[in-house]
């Protein structure tokens, strides 16, 4: 038994747009991780076993390449590349559950799309300070991932009959991603009773692990090794590494999407390194946080950028100079750390 983290009350009221609804449409940020696609595909696997005929996923930007092998994925709509498709299927549902995001800002350039749509919209998600653009809001902040908190809702529903293997595999990728392999944000014992359950579904944990941390091209592994050799920056007395990348760097290692993903994480592997942030010359600038303990790098993301995430695990963007932001970044550390 998992402890009650959502109001009866919001099951009901989900679970009733739900019912009503024919044609639903499930969205999640830009830049999707393992926890946006994981929860938008094990939403859509549920809602189909459920009864419902038309699910349809759309996420505003290609996934990373190391998550191309979720059940499922060949059939997500990508608005950056078939925007007409996207506009028709949201024009046409009449329900849209937004996945793993605060604020609608978060899709991106598709947010425009949302504009005059008269669907019915709920979110779920676990990320703090949610804006109020969906009446049937489950905000759970102290959730270690989105993934998580689908399958609470599932669970709390009374339809795990209903989670497949699918859903079963789309929601430990989600967990295992959101969580650094459950290296942060996850010492809530309930977690692990959630992992319990995935694997008695037939999820083969050892599998997903593989194929998404060991699935690197050569140009990765390279970028990779330039990234922590010439490009990490020390700084020992505030217990702080920053790793930055250009475009140009970025095209000479023949960039994919997923390509500098869990890069931020690999200098927590330093003795002695508690916060770890990594800068990608991007349009703007991206900028991700991490940290070990109790160090809450959300706050520096959101008062230098205006940014934001979790404790341990944040992000931001910057519209200026990556260069700049590195500077920024350093000038704000000392007082950062002396204030903890």
């Amino acid at each position: 038994m998992i402890s009650r983290v959502i109001e009866q009350s919001l099951i009901e009221k989900v679970n009733q747009l739900i019912d009503n609804a024919q044609h639903i449409v499930i969205v999640s940020h830009e830049n999707p991780d393992g926890d946006a696609v994981g929860s938008s595909l094990a939403m859509m696997h549920f809602l189909r076993a459920y009864g419902k005929e038309d699910v349809k996923v759309i996420l505003p930007s290609e996934l990373p390449y190391n998550l191309k092998w979720l059940p499922g994925v060949e059939e997500l709509l990508i608005y950056s590349l078939q925007e007409k498709s996207c506009c028709r299927a949201l024009q046409a549902c009449d329900l849209i559950l937004f996945l793993d995001l605060n604020a609608l800002s978060r899709t991106g350039k598709m947010s425009q799309a949302f504009n005059g749509l008269s669907a019915q919209r709920v979110l779920i998600d676990h990320h703090e300070f949610p804006e109020p653009f969906a009446p049937a809001t489950i905000s759970c902040p102290q959730i270690s991932s989105t993934s998580e908190l689908v399958f609470r809702y599932i669970s709390r529903s009374g339809c795990l009959n209903d989670l497949n293997q699918d859903a079963a595999v789309c929601i430990y990728t989600g967990m295992m991603t959101d969580t650094g392999c459950f290296s942060y944000n996850s010492n809530q014992p309930d977690i692990y009773v959630i992992v319990h359950y995935l694997l008695q579904k037939g999820v083969d944990k050892d599998a997903i692990y593989r194929k998404v941390f060991y699935a690197f091209s050569e140009d990765r592994m390279r970028m990779t090794g330039y990234l922590m050799y010439k490009a990490m920056e020390i700084m020992p007395e505030y217990q702080t590494a920053i790793t930055s990348i250009s475009k140009r760097r970025l095209k000479y290692f023949n960039y994919r999407p997923g390509d500098t993903e869990n890069i931020v994480n690999m200098p927590l592997q330093i003795e002695g390194v508690n916060i770890s942030i990594f800068l990608r010359e991007d349009n703007p600038v991206r900028i991700s946080f991490r940290s070990v303990g109790d160090i809450p790098v959300n706050r520096l993301a959101n008062e230098l950028f205006g940014g934001g995430g979790h404790k341990n695990a944040a992000g931001a963007r910057y519209k200026g100079k990556l260069s700049e932001a590195v500077e920024m970044i350093k000038q704000a550390i000392p007082k950062f750390v002396e204030s903890l």
